[in-house]
């Protein structure tokens, strides 16, 4: 890797300036037009710092000032990331959420936040907030941004059929401000201020002054948790905090600053994950491709990333895609597929050993070290041939992602032992990373030279972390406790919220992140799951949903799972049930068409054989050859149509919302699984 960049900077802003300064006619942005999803607009990073400051210059105009709080809500796009350095350069704080969050959440954010200023991506969004947003709240706001701006406003409104619509946005058409209309402006004053430069009438540019006057104890950022449960949180974050990810997490990725990564970006950018990201890469000079659920598989293969970063549940939708190609195969084809795969992964788990990178959650003994050692020694060279061999195998599936991957990153929830293992055994190296919002997020990630599987990582530099148990006792190597984290990369505390701040951050900037931890013997640590999720059966027998709930996940029939038993006989799991892989099923069962049609729309999925091949995948999956102890089994499941969104059962990171499904789900759980349990005592 080369140094030549320390990714040591003052503040945010600085940092992309001076990338925009190293890389100047690097492409830095590449997404669709407005106009053909076939079409693609390329930015270079001189290009994308000279927008920055024309909406930056246009806001400023239009009276956000420094500490001015600013409630934006988009999704991903080259916009995006345009208004978060605009608003970071002028000092303002940003206030982000996606989109798809629900209005009256955006009501609470928006107030809670004291945002005076808002940024809507579309006027939909804006029309359904105002529609449901108080009067006092509508009062505060000064000025409304919109990011798209429809060819004729009136007739896209009336088409949305609401009434009330058009009556809103005649209230404030006065108050709306459109992109198009701001980077005009921006333009127009950074424009002429360059021309007073070049005539020597002025000494210094207003975005240098701006820059020079950003601390990096200021704060950047409020953004709300999505949260399990309640209202979420505002986590307050400083320069400091993103810039101790820049610097500690760029040298752990590896990016090559003189050559340049390219990446694919699917998950919303005001999430703190990718956010830190997207920060992490552009100070090496990465240029980012813009893309979405719907185009990711053909973006994957035609822009070839290098560098991919997402979350487990779109590593498994990529498993499954790909596991369905081979299906579809000749079974000479998938027999070759399955033999290699499993030498290889055999080949790598060995050459794993022989590195030092596995886990060790007892101590052993010198003779099973010693025996364990040649057992690994010997594997790997029985292997070494067909590994090699399997390059050619796995290559056609490698080019589904591009063909180009040098490094994968899984972060934001639990990566699942299966995945884990196919991704890297196929020649894609999965890396997987941990961290919260509250701290920035990076607290612990594997890295390529220690690729521990299993592992969830190291803590990363100048990040500390310690262990303890229910009691405040440090707990020892391969015992379970609850992970603390201290660092710069932890919050400034929870927007106008000090009882919540205390509860998590003790006196000395310990922060308690509720996970469960356990430290390998060789120095890795695992994540096994989240402290208040632990469910202690009637027997006393404490149960970590998180790993039966990964389990799961493995057949292709289950999207979701949540399992659930607290102060229970057994445990019992409500299932969510892929709708394709159902239709599927039941057409290789010899289902009429009426029948599929009638059981798919169901909610209950509890036709009598398809109930039963459902229970029976369960039961092999989380059994004593797994590794699952008799009191992990599930007794009784809900199979129940997906139809689990985003901002409902799932937080924006795709983890599932356990009590929010556990109320959905009430009278279904009441029926199916809580009347039976009972008839079983």
């Amino acid at each position: 890797m080369s140094k030549k960049y320390n990714y040591t900077y003052d503040n945010l802003v600085q940092m992309v300036y001076l990338t925009s300064r190293n890389f100047q006619d690097r492409i830095s942005h590449k997404f669709r037009s407005k106009n053909s999803d076939n079409e693609f607009i390329t930015k270079t990073y001189k290009e994308y710092f000279y927008d920055i400051c024309c909406l930056a210059y246009a806001f400023n105009n239009e009276g956000i000032k420094k500490e001015d709080h600013v409630a934006f809500y988009s999704n991903n796009r080259y916009e995006w990331t345009l208004t978060d350095f605009a608003l970071l350069m002028i000092g303002a704080v940003s206030v982000p959420r996606g989109s798809d969050t629900t209005p009256i959440e955006l009501n609470f954010i928006t107030n809670h936040s004291d945002s005076t200023f808002i940024i809507f991506e579309n006027i939909k969004i804006f029309l359904e907030s105002f529609k449901i947003f108080d009067n006092d709240l509508k009062k505060k706001l000064k000025k409304i941004f919109i990011i798209d701006k429809p060819f004729d406003i009136k007739s896209y409104i009336n088409n949305l059929e609401d009434p009330l619509y058009e009556e809103i946005y005649n209230q404030n058409e006065n108050n709306v401000i459109y992109y198009d209309d701001l980077f005009l402006k921006g333009k127009k004053l950074f424009d002429e201020e360059m021309d007073q430069i070049r005539n020597n009438k002025k000494e210094k540019q207003e975005f240098i002054k701006l820059i020079e006057s950003i601390n990096k104890e200021d704060l950047a950022t409020i953004i709300y948790t999505s949260g399990t449960t309640g209202n979420p949180k505002g986590v307050m974050l400083t320069h400091k905090n993103f810039l101790h990810n820049v610097k500690n997490i760029t040298p752990r990725m590896e990016l090559d600053e003189e050559n340049g990564e390219v990446t694919v970006s699917i998950l919303p950018t005001w999430h703190v994950y990718e956010r830190t990201y997207e920060y992490v890469a552009l100070s090496a000079g990465t240029t980012f491709v813009y893309s979405n659920i719907k185009f990711l598989s053909q973006d994957l293969e035609r822009e070839k990333p290098t560098i991919f970063v997402t979350v487990p549940r779109i590593w498994e939708s990529i498993y499954s895609k790909l596991m369905s190609k081979i299906y579809e195969g000749s079974k000479l084809k998938r027999y070759l597929f399955y033999f290699f795969l499993k030498n290889s992964e055999r080949n790598l788990l060995s050459k794993n050993y022989l590195k030092g990178c596995y886990l060790i959650l007892r101590k052993q003994n010198f003779l099973i070290k010693f025996i364990l050692f040649f057992f690994h020694l010997l594997r790997y060279i029985l292997t070494f041939p067909f590994s090699k061999l399997s390059k050619k195998i796995f290559k056609p599936i490698l080019q589904k992602v591009g063909g180009r991957l040098k490094g994968a990153f899984s972060g934001g929830g639990s990566l699942p032992p299966y995945l884990d293992n196919f991704f890297n055994s196929i020649g894609i190296p999965l890396i997987n990373a941990y961290g919260l919002t509250e701290t920035s997020p990076g607290v612990l990630s594997r890295s390529y030279e220690r690729n521990t599987l299993g592992a969830t990582g190291i803590p990363f530099s100048e990040t500390y972390v310690k262990l303890l148990d229910l009691e405040g006792n440090e707990v020892k190597m391969g015992q379970k406790g609850v992970l603390w984290v201290k660092g710069e990369n932890v919050m400034k505390g929870y927007y106008k919220n000090k009882e919540a701040t205390d509860a998590i951050i003790s006196k000395d900037g310990w922060l308690n992140t509720g996970d469960l931890c356990i430290q390998s013997f060789n120095g890795d640590y695992v994540i096994v799951g989240r402290a208040k999720d632990t469910i202690v059966l009637l027997g006393g027998e404490n149960v970590e949903p998180e790993p039966i709930e990964n389990k799961l996940k493995e057949s292709e029939l289950i999207d979701h799972a949540v399992v659930r038993g607290q102060d229970k006989k057994n445990l019992t799991a409500i299932i969510a049930i892929n709708e394709e892989a159902l239709k599927k099923l039941m057409e290789k069962l010899g289902f009429s068409k009426k029948e599929i049609e009638e059981n798919i729309n169901k909610d209950v999925i509890d036709h009598p054989t398809i109930f039963d091949i459902i229970k029976k995948e369960v039961n092999k999956l989380i059994s004593k050859e797994h590794g699952f102890k008799p009191f992990e089994q599930i007794s009784k499941i809900l199979p129940i149509k997906n139809k689990f969104q985003i901002g409902q059962e799932l937080t924006q990171s795709l983890k599932i919302k356990r009590k929010y499904i556990e109320e959905k789900y009430k009278e279904f759980i009441k029926k199916y699984l809580d009347k039976e349990e009972k008839k079983n005592k």
